[in-house]
This record gives structure tokens, sequence and C-alpha cells, in this order.
């Protein structure tokens, strides 16, 4: 399927777990071994010669690769080696470091036990030993919990105002479409993550989801689509965090490291390069110089022909607080508002997408999120 080679990897993984796969079926002699557990994927490379087998374990959380060889026959010994990216695990996979194993009359000399001078030669060398696998282990502990308390403070921060967690949706897209983002959210559920930001344009859809897992059809803004793709085999700091999709290719996106990127009206770049604060939401309007931002302090300022005047006007009956959560807008001049105290408002919506909402509301529904596309295609979130 198409929507296949648009998702990126695990969400929390340093790994993709089918770059892992795809790298070790290059490699000649390899063969994928059973696990237990969805974070590690190990492998026998070198099987056609006993002497140089290896089997691989990759750890896709922290981007930890174990050798595994055997050492005087019946030992197994692992050897840990860190890689950042799916050409650094190939060469690993290509030639797996040895084992060193010292020679026996070194530690035990044929005229009977070692002299003084030896012994300390030995024991100092056994220090070195030590203390290096001391600290490769303490490097690996260390980075487990940077990850863990990464992990923590992404899952708190994600259950501010942006995330799904257990939000139901309704959407209305072409049939092409329609069975992509259906496969998306499948998949996004198969791995039981929630959904953390949602974006349309009527053609296609990109989810966020977890900490830093994406998933897109293919039919999104093309520099944006080649942007998400490279960032399958980099680290999750490099991953999204928010993302906004309009039409004529415009889109934002910002990423877990506090870097964006966005394609648009000059005045957009300007605002963004301008403002020390951080976007919450960005919408596009119905022409190509309109947008819509909302920081994450609740202000917000908005350019271009295509603002329609019942949200201008909504804005000016609230006193144009700065107390947004997030605007988002449509190519009819459909709009969206929400605020911090929950209240939300919307216009420029046709007869259907109305009365779908008033049936929402009526059934103790609580709306959460709607954003528009072209030809009246919509995506809902309610609760």
């Amino acid at each position: 399927r198409m929507v296949k080679d648009g998702r990126g990897g695990g969400d929390d993984f340093k790994l993709d777990p089918e770059d892992v796969r795809e790298c070790a079926r290059a490699i000649p002699g390899s063969r994928e071994v059973a696990t237990f557990g969805e974070t590690v994927l190990s492998f026998l490379v070198g099987i056609c010669d006993r002497h140089t087998i290896c089997r691989i374990n990759v750890y896709l959380k922290t981007g930890t690769v174990g050798c595994c060889r055997i050492l005087g026959g019946y030992q197994v010994r692992e050897i840990f080696r860190k890689v950042s990216t799916v050409h650094g695990l190939s060469r690993i996979m290509q030639d797996p470091p040895k084992l060193i194993q010292f020679d026996p009359s070194l530690v035990f000399p044929e005229n009977g036990e070692p002299d003084l001078p030896t012994k300390m030669e030995l024991a100092e060398l056994g220090v070195c030993i030590l203390v290096g696998e001391k600290e490769k282990l303490q490097n690996h502990l260390k980075t487990l919990e940077e990850d863990e308390e990464t992990s923590v403070e992404n899952d708190e921060s994600s259950m501010d105002d942006g995330t799904f967690e257990g939000m139901e949706f309704e959407f209305s897209l072409p049939d092409d479409v329609m069975e992509q983002v259906e496969q998306c959210l499948e998949d996004i559920s198969r791995m039981g993550k929630y959904v953390t930001c949602v974006t349309i344009n009527g053609k296609g859809a990109v989810f966020l989801y977890g900490n830093g897992g994406v998933a897109y059809t293919p039919a999104i803004p093309k520099p944006l689509y080649h942007k998400l793709k490279a960032l399958k085999t980099n680290s999750r700091a490099t991953r999204p965090s928010y993302v906004s999709i309009g039409g004529r290719e415009r889109y934002y996106v910002a990423f877990l490291d506090g870097t964006s990127d966005w394609r648009g009206p000059k005045g957009l770049g300007q605002n963004l390069k301008r403002s020390r604060k951080q976007p919450r939401s960005v919408a596009f309007g119905s022409t190509y110089d309109t947008y819509f931002i909302v920081y994450d302090d609740g202000s917000w300022e908005y350019q271009g022909r295509g603002i329609p005047q019942e949200l201008e006007n909504k804005l000016k009956d609230r006193s144009d607080r700065a107390d947004l959560v997030c605007v988002t807008l449509g190519p009819r001049g459909e709009w969206f508002l929400r605020s911090q105290n929950g209240r939300m408002w919307w216009g420029g919506v046709g007869q259907p997408l109305d009365e779908l909402i008033q049936n929402l509301l009526e059934g103790d529904r609580d709306l959460n999120y709607l954003d528009f596309g072209d030809d009246g295609t919509y995506f809902i979130s309610y609760d």
C-alpha cells in the first residue's frame, strides 16, 4: 500500500524496525531470529561459516547494537556499540566486532604460576578492561535514563490542549484518501498510541502520534512529504511536534528540537522569524497570502485577503483577547476558533457539516478540533 511508504517509524525508537529489517536483508548470509518483545530485533549473520557466525541484537529504543559471539567454544559474550543511523548499523552487520582472547600462556606460563611483575601487569590490564566496561555501561544507562525522562516530559506535555487522547473522529474525504486515512488511524491504534495532531488539505492528511511518531498520506505538499520521509532514519529529537498543511503547497511544521520549517506567503515567514514565541497553531486560508498564527501564550496575529469577516467580528466581540488555543481556516471561507476556557465557534461551513456538529453537541459530545480541506472536506475530533 502507498500508505505504508508514507508512514514514519516507531514514535519512540531511535531506529525504525522496517529500516533495520531492510538493512539486514541486504547483508549476505543473514537471517532474522525470534525475540521477546517489540523493542529488540535479532539477526544471525555469517551463518555460512560457524567460525564467523554472530548474533546481532538491535535495541530499537536506544540505537544500541549488541554483537554476540561464542568465546572458547561454549561462553557467549556480547559487545555493545552505539549507532544513530541505519548506515552505521549496516557497517556493523557487514563486519561485526570480534572477541579478543588472551593466550593462556600469558596467564599461566608453562613453568607454573606467574611471577609478581606479571601478576601486577595482569591486574592493571584487568582494571583497565573493567573501567572501560563500567564506562560503557554507565553511558548506556545514562542514555536510557535520558530517554525515559524525555519520554515522560513529552507524555506530560502531550496531555495539554493538543492531545487527542480518548477522542473519536468524523471526517469526509475523497474515497481514496478516506481509505488511506483509515489505514493510518488503524495502524496508530494498533500500536496503542494517541493522535497528538491532525491536519488535512482535502487531498491528503498528516497525523502525529505518541512522542514523535508520524503517519501521512501521499498527496500532501511535496516539500513536506520529502522532508518527513527523510526523517525516518533520524533521531527522535528531529521528529515533528506540530504540523499544518494547506492548499498550493503551503505548510508549517515544528520539530521536537525547537526548529521549524514552512512554505507560504512572505508575511508568514516574517512573522515567524520576528516573534520569539512558539506557534501553537498555524492556519492557511482561501487565498495564498492568508494565514492565522496562534502562539503558545494565547496571543495571535493574522494577515491576508481571505480572513473570514465572521471570524474578525468574533475576535472583536471578544475584545481581541489573547487566550486562543487554535484557529483553523478553509479554502471556502470556513473557520474554527477555540479558546483556553474550552469555548469554541465556527462559521462558513455547509449545511451538512453544520447539522453534524449540532447533532454531536446535542448528543452531549464535546467538540475538540475541526479542520477543513478542498471541496468541502473536513476532519472533526470530539469526545
